[in-house]
């Protein structure tokens, strides 16, 4: 049975808080060409990338929208994506179709990929390494983080894990996990933003996008919104005056009553107050804007 989701909380800001990401699978690329080939479909820069080395980024359609989000960790001899699970099979023919004349080879792995949140998440990340595993360090939330890709049951995942409960930390679930980071204004694919999103609209082109490398795909329209205008929304972190959390879909309310966006996860932060992250109007996206949740006072934070 998983720990409390208050307990997680504590540990993502105490010790370690480790959690598998089924909704996540493994993609391993090799070839000489690995680094350069990636780089010309992924929104982060590789070029100056080495061993040990993870990189949050997005892979996109051909017009800019997020096909999914993509954490890179850097091995010897090898790139491991771990790439959202229900999106495998159309991202897989996409990077297929843009292979050339590049040495390089995709593969779908069997690791099971583990994000680790918390100050102590690098001594867990060390033993997973001793023992065989890779992974890097990886801040997420902002209290410190890395991501292990080991072998389900082997023995770089028995050590991260041993090191973790030495720690005084456990593993999560996702329960816990959508307290953790919508606490810390976190967005999580399928939930907060899906293929139907841009990334400036998801908050994420300063986490997984460089505009300073070469071309990409969809690169051109995500640079065109970010040097030649915004987006029409953009997902917020809200302050909401409620001790009970508004579900998904909530409409986000104007001074007029009139609605301006919408609820797509919260979590209960206090004995009277909720986060929520919040899909809204551009005009509205400012910190300290007030508006209304079902009823409740709230204010971009």
């Amino acid at each position: 049975m998983s720990a409390a989701a208050d307990e997680q909380l504590v540990w993502s800001r105490t010790s370690t808080l480790a959690l598998a990401a089924p909704r996540q699978c493994v993609l391993e690329v090799t070839g000489t060409d690995r680094l350069s080939w990636l780089n010309g479909l992924l929104t982060c820069d590789l070029s100056k990338r080495g061993e040990g080395d993870v990189v949050q980024g997005l892979a996109l359609a051909q017009k800019g929208k997020i096909v999914s989000d993509v954490v890179a960790v850097v091995a010897k001899e090898r790139v491991l994506l771990i790439v959202q699970r229900r999106t495998v099979d159309g991202l897989v023919a996409s990077f297929e179709h843009h292979l050339m004349m590049e040495d390089a080879e995709l593969h779908r792995g069997s690791d099971i990929p583990w994000f680790l949140h918390g100050p102590l998440a690098a001594r867990a990340l060390a033993s997973a390494r001793e023992a065989g595993g890779t992974g890097g360090v990886l801040d997420i939330t902002g209290s410190g983080g890395a991501v292990v890709v080991t072998t389900s049951g082997g023995a770089s995942e028995a050590a991260m894990l041993a090191a973790v409960h030495d720690a005084g930390g456990g593993v999560g679930d996702d329960a816990g996990w959508d307290v953790v980071r919508v606490l810390a204004g976190v967005p999580r694919f399928d939930v907060d933003f899906d293929d139907t999103t841009y990334p400036q609209e998801a908050g994420l082109e300063t986490s997984a996008v460089s505009f300073e490398k070469g071309c990409y795909l969809g690169q051109e329209v995500v640079c065109m919104l970010q040097m030649r205008g915004h987006v029409k929304r953009k997902l917020v972190s809200l302050a909401v005056a409620s001790a009970d959390p508004p579900g998904a879909h909530t409409a986000v309310q104007d001074a007029k009553a009139v609605a301006i966006g919408e609820v797509t996860s919260s979590a209960r932060a206090g004995e009277s107050e909720t986060r929520a992250l919040a899909m809204l109007k551009y005009a509205f996206i400012a910190s300290g804007t007030e508006v209304t949740v079902d009823g409740h006072s709230a204010r971009v934070v």
